[in-house]
């Protein structure tokens, strides 16, 4: 929702959907809490304002009221379209009009029936390796986190506000993403203590979400080691990283089934590489702290590790680094792009980062595509490509690949930033604005999977809502 007000006496308070996801031909609700900066009755005009082929079933399109301190008022509509669109509201009084809209995509038609279950995925097979960063910070008991998305009603999941410790949510991700081509989930992980026996937080998404899913052998998953955290979630020195990080590591994922090996070698991300020069003591400590993992990866059955290095960047000087710490690769989490681009300029300063490190040949890279960035308080450059756009990106990132080394994993492996990380703005599983327009465009340009297929929501099988808690964790009123 977005509002604009020139000092009303009326504001809209919320102007929202009653479910993320609408279809053609079902009912569609939407209300609007109306409040007014006054003691008296206040005389408001409502007009709700609608695009072509959609319809009001139950409402009325412009009111005059009387609006005494807070007022709800709920539409039911029909779309009899599927397509990407907005409904605006404007209410107005005599001392100003303030205004707000609903973005959303209405997707196509579907006779709902009830399952014992979600449908067995039926992937569609991509041309190269296609990983998506996983976001696991939507737990029960961090209502907080959806802050910005309540901010940014447009974001809300399909799923809504659901909690990422739960199964059957980890099976809508998977059979969302292999339908449309995606092959991985790089899941953010995080260790809370170091130099001792390994704790971490938000690991929930992995060892209840993924490992207890019925389609857990469906999809892939790594890691990414989030180890910024200085003192916490590094490690404390060698000893540390062979005899308490990386055996957890083997143990818990590198041997699971369902973890990515790519040559026979598990793949490992690593957030801020350069931290293990100061965790290790030198560059070189750090480098022979990386080839130690290789060897006892090896030790444990694997062919070796890949091991990749973050940075979303092309200074000659921090790639050499990365370099000389042993990295087999770098790659970018996500592009930063400056002074809140067009969608066109997000597209080519992308393209740009990845051309000019290839050129420096300084260190391999595997390719990044972002959607969008807007901070978790919208701060800095904010910027958004649409669906169609995206594909353009896509497009333009399957041409770069097939430019790379056929031995490198460049040519063989695409990660899209982000899948789901809603409150920092950047995401390309289904949600209200664009349904699946993100996932269809990789499932367009990556695949030969038909362009017809179906996407189920939860909704059209009789499950869900999976959010009923945590919304009603936010209701409660603050202490």
């Amino acid at each position: 929702m977005t509002t604009e007000a020139l000092h009303p006496t009326v504001h809209i308070k919320e102007f929202a959907l009653h479910k993320p996801m609408n279809r053609v031909g079902q009912p569609i609700v939407v209300s609007a809490v109306l409040v007014i900066d006054s003691d008296q009755a206040t005389q408001t005009q409502v007009r709700l304002t609608l695009p072509g082929g959609i319809g009001i079933v139950d409402g009325n399109e412009n009111v005059t009221l009387n609006i005494e301190r807070e007022t709800t008022l709920t539409w039911m509509l029909q779309a009899h379209d599927a397509k990407a669109c907005s409904f605006e509201l404007e209410a107005a009084t005599s001392d100003g009009v303030d205004k707000a809209s609903i973005l959303l995509c209405i997707l196509p038609a579907m006779q709902s029936e009830r399952l014992d279950y979600i449908p067995v995925p039926q992937p569609a097979k991509s041309r190269v390796l296609i990983g998506a960063h996983h976001c696991p910070l939507w737990a029960a008991d961090r209502p907080s986190m959806w802050d910005n998305v309540i901010k940014h009603p447009e974001r809300t999941p399909a799923l809504g506000f659901y909690n990422q410790e739960n199964p059957e949510i980890n099976d809508w991700e998977t059979i969302w993403a292999v339908e449309h081509g995606i092959d991985f989930f790089v899941y953010c992980w995080y260790r809370t203590s170091q130099g001792g026996p390994v704790t971490t937080q938000f690991a929930e998404a992995i060892h209840d979400g993924l490992f207890k899913s019925r389609y857990v052998d469906k999809i892939k998953f790594t890691i990414m080691w989030e180890n910024q955290n200085r003192g916490k979630a590094g490690i404390s020195d060698e000893q540390d990283l062979m005899e308490n990080l990386l055996p957890y590591w083997i143990e818990n994922y590198f041997k699971h089934p369902s973890y990515l090996k790519v040559d026979g070698k598990p793949v490992l991300y690593v957030y801020r590489p350069e931290f293990l020069i100061d965790d290790l003591g030198s560059i070189e400590n750090a480098a022979r702290g990386i080839e130690l993992m290789r060897k006892a990866c090896r030790d444990a059955g694997f062919d070796g590790l890949y091991v990749l290095g973050e940075y979303r960047g092309t200074d000659p000087a921090h790639l050499s680094l990365l370099k000389q710490l042993g990295l087999d690769y770098t790659f970018a989490y996500c592009w930063h792009v400056a002074d809140n681009p067009t969608p066109q300029e997000a597209i080519e300063a992308q393209m740009e980062s990845m051309h000019k490190i290839q050129e420096l040949g300084i260190i391999r890279q595997t390719p990044t595509v972002s959607q969008a960035w807007s901070g978790w308080r919208d701060e800095g450059s904010i910027w958004k490509i649409p669906p169609a756009d995206f594909e353009t990106l896509l497009q333009k990132a399957s041409d770069f690949m097939a430019t790379l080394p056929p031995d490198e994993l460049g040519s063989r492996i695409l990660l899209l930033d982000n899948w789901n990380e809603w409150g920092e703005g950047h995401y390309i599983a289904p949600y209200q604005e664009y349904g699946f327009g993100y996932l269809d465009a990789v499932r367009k340009v990556f695949t030969d999977a038909p362009d017809a297929h179906r996407d189920l929501v939860p909704e059209d099988i009789g499950m869900g809502p999976y959010d009923t808690a945590i919304r009603a964790l936010l209701a409660k009123p603050a202490t």
